[in-house]
């Protein structure tokens, strides 16, 4: 129970447990305002790390790094529902996580739309219905329900009626069982997670040539320059709920500045 904050709160008693110390509230914005570190790495954007890092990366790299670009965005929209989502095929409802695109040529009309700047009419909307895989995210009769839809980079559209006709093409009645709805615009995004410049949610764009060359074409992509690693999603393997980027880094930062060369284990004592 207590969604996705169960799972934070379970990595940084994992790492107190290990002598570790988590430090929130304060604003990085130059190298000195780190400690002394051996290793640093940073799980921001490569546009941030260059602010803080200065001159401790190369020119050549800090050129590459500076060609990074960036993707189109997604808007929020957050729900409070007094009953289940209506859907159409019940069996829909079973799913915590359903994207509502339509057909394949719909979506490919949605999303040709946000590439070229515009808003589509039938944006594709990823939505999450919380409760139907944790049950005590219901209280007292209210479930909460949130979405996001594809939208240009920087987009200041408020995106609930769009995203509430479209999951009434497949739930018909979802609008009369809304008690209440906030939509965060793509360029308020930024505001919330840095790491979402325009309210790029991927940290970096996701075509073919940067999920290889993500941030730059090198042999290593993690090492910025020495003692200093990038661990963000905008490194290999890019985007995704699964935090191989700091793995990785981590292990790059292990071996090359403390000649650990086997991971130590981290299990509970």
């Amino acid at each position: 129970m207590g969604g996705s904050q169960a799972v934070t709160d379970a990595l940084v008693r994992d790492l107190e447990a290990h002598g570790g110390t988590v430090e929130t509230g304060r604003a990085v914005e130059d190298w000195h305002d780190l400690p002394p570190a051996r290793a640093v790495l940073f799980d921001t954007t490569p546009r941030a790390a260059l602010s803080i890092t200065g001159d401790r990366i190369s020119v050549p790299r800090r050129a590459a790094l500076r060609r990074f670009r960036y993707g189109n965005a997604a808007a929020k929209v957050d729900f409070v529902l007094s009953e289940p989502v209506p859907w159409t095929v019940p069996d829909v409802g079973r799913a915590s996580t359903v994207h509502v695109g339509g057909t394949r040529a719909e979506m490919v009309i949605a999303e040709d739309a946000v590439a070229n700047g515009t808003h589509p009419d039938r944006p594709m909307v990823l939505l999450s219905d919380p409760g139907v895989a944790d049950p005590g995210r219901v209280r007292g009769g209210r479930r909460p329900l949130w979405t996001y839809a594809h939208v240009p980079a920087g987009s200041t559209q408020d995106l609930t009626e769009a995203v509430t006709r479209q999951i009434e093409r497949f739930a018909p009645g979802f609008r009369d069982v809304v008690v209440g709805s906030r939509c965060i615009p793509a360029s308020h995004m930024e505001l919330h997670n840095a790491n979402y410049p325009g309210g790029d949610i991927s940290s970096g764009a996701a075509s073919i040539w940067q999920m290889f060359a993500r941030p730059t074409l090198a042999p290593d992509p993690y090492q910025l320059a020495e003692g200093v690693y990038l661990c963000s999603a905008s490194t290999p393997p890019g985007p995704g709920v699964h935090g191989m980027g700091g793995w990785h880094a981590a292990r790059r930062a292990l071996l090359r500045e403390f000649d650990v060369r086997h991971v130590p284990g981290l299990a509970p004592a």
